[in-house]
């Protein structure tokens, strides 16, 4: 159960953090070969851009969890604290309907990636795998507003929870 409690805390965090380092690296890496060696990795930077465009969908899962999404909250603090709830809540399921309507768009997006079976160009990755790896970070966010949207429901009603 404890590894279940730590993965639901850290989870998105371990795959922003493993993502982070293969780029790091391999960057690193590819300026050495570049200016000591004067032999520049070729696939490198198509690994660096895939990472980088993952990072950018894993992130909203972590801030999600982690309750540090971006938001305009001028209006709503002038209300009061239960409406503030209940708007909270209303924004985080139209979040779900939203997060839907795209791993939709992106099931459609692999598919045809597969039937054409589209390659990336250095290292000839069938682009529906990296593709169907955004729609699992998609997932993730509908999953963790899910999750968010039930813990302040218990909260709301007294049962508790922790985020």
């Amino acid at each position: 159960m404890n590894i279940v409690k730590w993965l639901d805390k850290n989870l998105e965090l371990m795959i922003l953090a493993f993502l982070l380092a293969v780029m790091s690296v391999l960057s690193f890496t590819n300026v050495i070969m570049r200016y000591c060696f004067h032999s520049a990795l070729s696939w490198s930077d198509e690994i660096c851009c895939y990472c980088l465009a993952l990072s950018a969908f894993f992130s909203l899962p972590c801030a999600v969890r982690m309750g540090t999404s971006i938001r305009v909250d001028t209006f709503t603090t002038m209300l009061p604290k239960q409406v503030q709830k209940a708007v909270e809540q209303v924004c985080s399921v139209a979040m779900i309907l939203f997060l839907v309507f795209l791993l939709k768009g992106t099931l459609g997006i692999v598919e045809n990636a597969a039937k054409v079976g589209q390659a990336s160009p250095a290292l000839r990755i069938p682009l529906a795998r990296i593709y169907s790896v955004m729609g699992v970070a998609v997932l993730l966010g509908i999953l963790r507003y899910v999750q968010m949207l039930v813990l302040g429901l218990r909260k709301h009603s007294g049962e508790g929870g922790e985020a």
